[in-house]
This record gives structure tokens, sequence and C-alpha cells, in this order.
């Protein structure tokens, strides 16, 4: 805890934070978002096997569940969700205490005219129950008479999307996907926790969507409870031709792990530049940009990044530099991929920025060996050059679905991924960041996300292996 304490001291020292969280979150003292977790399991499917998975932990409780979502979507993950909630109220009105189970759905967005007609008033909008069912697609309310069921939108016009997605249950545990609820069938994780961290999550829920609607709950604290954690059945290990089959589930070494809640607030203002890359304007000093803009700029050995997007030109440049330090980058995103939202929001590609990179790597590549070169002739040292320093090795791929089955020569579903929507920031083997905030412009300058810093080598080996493994078979190489 302490090494991670230091770390974030450093980080903060040599950054500074932002003053204008939310209320009571960090207050100005960022240190109280030093935390700790015990991860139990770690999941890698679409949206809706997720989502689908989460069912038996819901059901499990007994007074209240924070869902929070981004995009919500008429899906077969609705269709879960709204059986789910049908059996939560039944399972209230069974136990004939009068007391209903407190559901609290927060989203942000469902359509375009949605959001260009939505109150900018951080109270959001709350969907009376008549519009459960034309609105939402939601079950009707007489169908849920044993649930105490708020369902709430906050979109802050032009973009600031409500990013964030996470499931609290009872206040004890919690699920950190990165999954909406529509029906994109897209690479996706989650990780279920439990400890200190929960109720860092929980006050985030309250300072935000949570204004006048927190309630103390009453109930005992059961300790012999079941750790909730995902489960998929097992399937085979993959080979060279034979890929691993999702959904797949690893359980995480149950133990204390210091970890650090990275909220983000959102911004109104997005900063748009018109000059290129090296001159875009400084970034907003929220905790999760600060915390992954220190790390990629302190690493010294490795840093995997998979990211739906990648365009937020402080990432570019951190990545730059840390190949220009020796540091190894691998990049895992996609080829056309929200191509709309992308030119909307960062007026490029990352098709394109992923060429700058390369072609600003292929420079580094090449002073390294004219240096190495005049090393070698003596000329290196009559300019008062020194020895050429190593350069990281980058390597970039771009998530594709698997071939069809009778292409490939094996089995499958139509389950299959065909984007990558995981972010995962893994530096060093022992920093592993999970959360909602993707390496694009609109979640470094707009949006509101939510991310979770781990400090565990065990945790960092354990996700970077099975991510690996998921992905042999479904990444095109781009560079090297």
């Amino acid at each position: 805890m302490e090494r991670l304490r230091s770390y974030w001291n450093r980080c903060v020292e040599a950054n500074g934070i932002d003053s204008d969280g939310p209320p009571d979150l960090w207050n100005g003292q960022p240190s109280t978002l030093v935390t700790s977790c015990t991860a139990h399991s770690f999941t890698l499917a679409t949206g809706e096997q997720i989502l689908s998975a989460t069912t038996p932990a819901l059901l499990l409780a007994e007074h209240e569940i924070l869902f929070v979502t981004c995009f919500w979507a008429r899906s077969p993950s609705l269709s879960h969700l709204s059986d789910t909630l049908r059996q939560l109220s039944a399972k209230s009105l069974a136990r004939r205490d009068g007391i209903r189970i407190r559901i609290r759905i927060c989203l942000s967005s469902l359509s375009l005219m949605q959001k260009l007609f939505h109150t900018s008033s951080p109270s959001g909008h709350v969907y009376p129950p008549s519009t459960w069912v034309s609105k939402l697609g939601l079950p009707a309310p007489d169908e849920l008479q044993g649930l105490d069921l708020q369902i709430k939108s906050i979109f802050i016009r032009p973009f600031s999307v409500m990013h964030p997605k996470f499931i609290i249950i009872d206040r004890k545990s919690a699920f950190l996907p990165s999954c909406n609820v529509s029906w994109e069938k897209w690479f996706e994780g989650c990780v279920s926790l439990e400890g200190e961290v929960v109720g860092k999550l929980v006050d985030f829920w309250r300072n935000f969507w949570g204004r006048n609607d927190f309630a103390p709950l009453a109930f005992s604290p059961n300790p012999g409870r079941t750790p909730v954690s995902l489960t998929s059945e097992p399937g085979p290990k993959s080979t060279d031709t034979i890929p691993l089959t999702l959904p797949h589930t690893i359980s995480l070494p149950s133990t204390q792990i210091p970890a650090l809640l990275l909220p983000s607030p959102h911004h109104p203002n997005p900063h748009f530049h018109p000059l290129p890359i090296h001159s875009a304007p400084p970034f907003p000093h929220t905790p999760l940009n600060t915390f992954l803009h220190h790390a990629l700029r302190t690493a010294t050995q490795k840093i995997y990044i998979q990211t739906p997007n990648l365009t937020a030109p402080p990432v570019l440049a951190a990545l730059h530099d840390a190949l220009a330090r020796g540091v190894d980058v691998e990049i895992v995103t996609n080829r056309r991929m929200m191509v709309f939202e992308q030119l909307v929001t960062a007026g490029t590609l990352t098709e394109i920025c992923v060429w700058w990179l390369r072609g600003r790597y292929r420079r580094l590549m090449k002073q390294r060996e004219k240096k190495r070169k005049a090393a070698a002739d003596g000329a290196d040292e009559e300019r008062g050059g020194g020895r050429a320093r190593e350069v990281g090795k980058l390597r970039v791929g771009y998530y594709r679905a698997l071939m069809p089955p009778t292409e490939r020569g094996g089995s499958g579903t139509g389950d299959e991924p065909v984007k990558s929507h995981l972010k995962l920031t893994v530096v060093d083997g022992e920093i592993v960041v999970l959360g909602s905030g993707n390496m694009d412009r609109a979640s470094w300058y707009t949006s509101q996300e939510l991310g979770v810093a781990f400090w565990s080598r065990d945790m960092a080996g354990e996700i970077l292996g099975d991510v690996r493994e998921c992905l042999s078979g479904r990444v095109e190489e781009y560079y090297p």
C-alpha cells in the first residue's frame, strides 16, 4: 500500500490535480483516493455474455443495486437485465417484510435525439414509470412492484457523455465491466471486486448520481457470504490452430491488493485545436488522466495498451517518449470503429494516429542507427556525442474477429466479438488500470470516466496472460 501511496504522491506533485472534482470525493486531497480491494475474477466475453453472467450475483442482492452504464439500447443484454429485475421483484415480494429492494439505474446515451434535447442540468432526467416500457424497453411497473426502482440519465451538451460502467451490490461487492447495455458484439472485460474500493465506488455514485437520493441501508454484515464473481464453463486452451472460445473467466489471487480509484469528471469545453498533434491543448488533470499520463511517462520496461480507439494527443506523445527511452510498447486497437464519433470529437481517426506513431518511431530508429554508425567511425565523440541510446520495440495490432468456423477448420458460435471494446493498460508488469476510459480524445478531454488502478504483479500477470490467450487468432499485426 505504501508503494502505491508514494507513487501517487509523486504523480500528483509532478503533474498536479484539477480542483474541480465532485464535492467530498477527493476535496483537494488526492490521497483519499488510495484504497485496497480483493479482485476475485476477470472475465473476457461479449457484453451480452458478461451481463448475463452477472445475473446470479444480482439475484443475491438483499437491499440495493446501483447499476451504472453509458449507452442503453434494446438488445439481448437488456432482455437479461429485465428478466433479472422481474426475479428480484418476485424475491422482494416473497419476503413479506414490506421492504422493497432499491434499484438505481443510471445511463447517459439512448439516441442522438435524446442527447440533442436532453437537459444540461447535472440533476439529469428521471424517467417516470409510464415511460419504462416505451422509452427504455423495461418491464411495466406492475411487473416490478417489489422494487424501489428509479432510472436516471445525465448528458451535458455538447459532448459530455457519462461513460463509467459499474455495478454495486448491497454496497459490499462490485463489478467493473467495459460493456454497455446494447447489442454490440464486442470483446469486453469485467473484474469483480470486494473490499474498501467498493465504498469509494459508492461515494462516487453518491456524489454524482445519488444527489438527494442516498439513504443508509439497515442490514447486518454477512461474513460467510460467497465472494461475488463471474463464472463461465471451462473451455479448451488456445493453440496455434484453435483460438480460445468466449466467454472465459479466470480466478484471481484472492488477496488484498493496493488500489486507487481514478475518477475523471466531464468537461463541456472540448478544447478543439486546429494545429497538429504536437500542439494539442493541455489535457484536464483529472485523477485518471494524471495517473495514466504519469505511468506512461515514467515506465521503465514495457507498456501494454488495449483500447477501442487511440486518438488522445497526450497518450501518443507519451508513447513516443517511452519508445525513445527504450521502453517496449504494445498496442491493440481497432480499425473503423465509431468513425463518425472519432471525427466529431477528435477530428482524426485511430488509423491516422497509429500511422503517425509508426512514422515517428521509424524516425527514432533511423536516428539511433545514424548515431551508431557515427560512433563506430569515431565521429560521434568528436562532435561531443555519446553512445546511441536503445529504442524500445513497438508492436501494434488491430483486433479482428475470427474467421467463420468453416474457413478456419474449428468450431464456433454466432457470439464472436467483431471489435475490441476492452480498456486495459498494464505498465511494467505491475500496474493495471481497468475501467471506462479509452485512450481517445473524448475520454481525455470531455467525457466523464472512471478507472481503478491495481498495484499487483500477480494480478497483472494473470490478466495480461489471459488477454493474450483470448486474443490468439484475433489480432492482425500492423507493425512490425
